[in-house]
């Protein structure tokens, strides 16, 4: 299977950014070293960088840092990303279990319990469905990119191609990211 890569970082902001590609070595085997050569890449520290990956018809990451701020990552599958050659990113990453609950209410296990009085309604349990992203999927909220899209490209199955493109579309980046196909 083969992989796709691309680092992207902007430049301007809001309806004036315009996203650029990057070119540098994404061999790294921690999130840390990963994210000193995202910082490497850019002169401005405070400028973010994006690091997109892909593994063909299994799983896209998405992988940020920002000047000095922790790296901040996002895979779709968790599962599948553990058996490639970037598994030592996604090593650490928070399941989606413990970003949303199982509830489906932010904050994992702190989600608020029901009371003791409460009588559950009688009804058929619904199908599980386990989520297998991991990671923030906020990452992208500040530069306009919910973290719902993340969640919801995750979940769909979608071709990891299209998703990227569709989080591109929504961030400005598409044009760029399909040039280096």
């Amino acid at each position: 299977m083969a992989y796709f890569t691309a680092v992207l970082s902007p430049e301007g902001s809001g309806d004036d950014r315009d996203w650029r590609s990057v070119d540098i070595d994404l061999e790294a085997g921690s999130p840390d070293e990963l994210g000193d050569a995202l910082r490497g890449a850019v002169d401005d520290d405070d400028v973010p960088v994006l690091a997109v990956l892909e593994r063909e018809d299994e799983w896209f990451a998405l992988v940020r840092t920002d000047g000095g701020v922790d790296v901040r990552v996002f895979v779709s599958d968790a599962v599948a990303a553990a058996d490639s050659a970037y598994a030592p990113l996604f090593a650490e990453l928070p399941p989606a279990a413990a970003v949303v609950g199982e509830d489906g209410a932010e904050g994992g296990a702190g989600a608020s319990e029901p009371d003791e009085d409460e009588v559950p309604a009688t009804r058929p349990d619904p199908p599980v469905v386990e989520d297998v992203w991991a990671g923030d999927p906020e990452l992208l909220s500040d530069l306009g990119c919910p973290a719902e899209v993340l969640v919801r490209l995750a979940g769909s199955g979608a071709d990891p191609s299209a998703a990227t493109v569709e989080i591109g579309e929504v961030l400005g980046f598409a044009d760029v990211l399909e040039s280096l196909r």
